[in-house]
């Protein structure tokens, strides 16, 4: 299955919510959909979930256009909105009977999908009870099994921890990552250390635009920097081999972060510098940069209105 959006674009008259955005989804995995507030996060899954339709711009889902195969594409997605709608006055087990005859599904066939999605993300326990009853984490997780019933290759996901408690947020987390490994995933979060701890790919909006589409290894590149850490035994190394090419700055006892251009990976240097100085190494580590830094970068305007 492959997800394709090219020069999607979004205008309430004057207003863009979304400014020719692009990119390609193919295989399986978790894709992180980041901005601030107002960048398009939302207006884009509505788009995609055929609930707007867009100003310009294409979505192609396998061999299938928007809004032409609309119905066709609608039921190969799994779409959890930023506000979960339930009907609380039903029960668990009750509420997935009657959404999964929605998806088309019925007898054995609908009663043996509902119960392989409450056991998938852990709602058995919880399966005879009031809608009305549950926390707001096992809504959440009623609300993923809803959207899971019809089996389908995308799941959208709008904040799908918010509100939850620490606890709540891990299980969720664990949930979305056993997803991504035979789904495609995207879902939006404001929690960047969330985004980082189980996305694969991260597309990041600023004002309607696509400022960034690339995987949590990449970082580096959009930093213009790399990050190291190295500890020694016994004693300190000497830096002066790095030259200018990067910059050294203690963080403990024989423990420092070294910070270099992306041109250069050091490692080599620093190994053979330990050797030639008869220092041995403890750990020798390249860093993932955080993606806040990213994000602060990429989404932060500059007095000129440009991104800093």
């Amino acid at each position: 299955m492959r997800l394709a959006v090219q020069e999607l674009t979004k205008a309430y008259g004057s207003q863009l919510a979304l400014d020719g955005v692009s990119f390609v989804l193919e295989k399986p995995g978790v894709y992180g959909y980041l901005g601030p507030n107002g960048a398009g996060k939302s207006t884009t899954f509505k788009i995609l979930t055929g609930y707007l339709r867009p100003t310009r711009g294409e979505v192609v889902l396998d061999n299938w256009h928007l809004p032409e195969d609309l119905r066709k594409i609608q039921r190969h997605i799994g779409y959890l909105p930023e506000h979960n709608p339930l009907y609380l006055d039903m029960y668990v087990r009750e509420y997935l009977l009657f959404r999964g005859r929605l998806y088309g599904l019925w007898g054995k066939r609908l009663r043996d999908r509902v119960e392989k999605v409450i056991e998938q993300v852990g709602l058995r326990q919880e399966a005879h009870k009031l809608l009305a009853s549950l926390s707001r984490g096992y809504r959440q997780r009623v609300g993923l099994a809803s959207a899971l019933l019809h089996d389908p290759p995308l799941l959208i996901l709008d904040e799908p921890t918010s509100g939850l408690d620490p606890n709540q947020v891990v299980e969720i987390r664990r949930l979305i990552r056993e997803l991504g490994r035979s789904h495609m995933v995207i879902f939006s979060s404001h929690i960047l250390a969330e985004v980082q701890a189980i996305a694969d790919r991260v597309l990041i909006l600023h004002q309607g635009k696509l400022v960034l589409d690339a995987s949590l290894a990449e970082l580096d590149t959009h930093l213009g920097r790399q990050e190291y850490v190295v500890e020694t035994a016994g004693q300190p190394l000497r830096w002066d081999f790095l030259g200018d090419t990067a910059e050294v700055s203690s963080m403990g006892p024989h423990l420092w972060r070294i910070r270099a251009s992306t041109a250069a990976d050091v490692r080599q240097l620093i190994y053979e510098a330990s050797v030639q100085q008869g220092v041995p190494l403890l750990r020798l580590e390249k860093r993932q940069l955080p993606l806040e830094e990213v994000f602060q970068r990429l989404t932060s305007s500059s007095p000129e209105g440009h991104p800093a």
